[in-house]
C-alpha cells in the first residue's frame, strides 16, 4: 500500500492525501457481508419460514372456544335492523314524565323544513334550486 509522504500539517490540520486503496478495500468487505446477509437471509426464509407458513394456511380453520356469542350473525343482524326500524318510524315516550317524544324520522324532518320555510319565507317559495342560484349571482 503505498501512502504519500506526509508533509509537515500547517497549524493541525489534516493532510489532503486519501488512502484510496484503503477506502476500496474496505468497502469491498462491507459488500462481501452486505452480499453474505442476503444469501443467508434468502436461504433461511426458502428453507425454513415459506414451508412454515404453508402449514400454517393449510391447516382448517378451527372454531374459537365456548361461549360463541353469536350463533347466526345473520339473522341477528336482521332482527337488530328491525328493531332500529321501529325506534325510526314509531311514536314513543323518552322520559316518564311525558316532556320528551320520540317521533318518525319522516315527521321530524318535515316539522324542521317548515320550521325553517318560516325563518325565510323567500327561500321556501323559490325553493332550493332558485337559492343556490341566487347565491351564485
Amino acid at each position: 500500500m503505498l501512502v504519500p509522504e506526509r508533509q509537515p500539517r500547517p497549524f493541525g490540520h489534516e493532510s489532503t492525501a486519501i488512502a484510496t486503496e484503503r477506502v476500496l478495500w474496505v468497502g469491498a468487505a462491507i459488500a462481501a457481508l452486505v452480499l453474505v446477509i442476503i444469501v443467508v437471509l434468502y436461504q433461511v426464509v426458502q428453507r425454513d419460514m415459506i414451508p412454515r407458513i404453508a402449514r400454517l394456511a393449510a391447516k382448517a380453520a378451527a372454531l374459537p372456544p365456548a361461549p360463541r356469542l353469536q350463533a347466526h350473525p345473520r339473522s341477528d343482524l336482521v332482527t337488530s335492523q328491525q328493531q332500529e326500524e321501529v325506534l325510526l318510524s314509531g311514536y314513543a315516550w323518552i322520559d316518564s314524565s311525558h316532556r320528551i317524544a320520540r317521533i318518525p324520522i319522516e315527521r321530524a324532518m318535515a316539522i324542521y323544513a317548515a320550521e325553517q320555510a318560516q325563518k325565510n319565507p323567500a327561500a321556501a317559495a323559490t325553493g332550493p334550486a332558485a337559492t343556490v342560484q341566487e347565491r351564485l349571482q
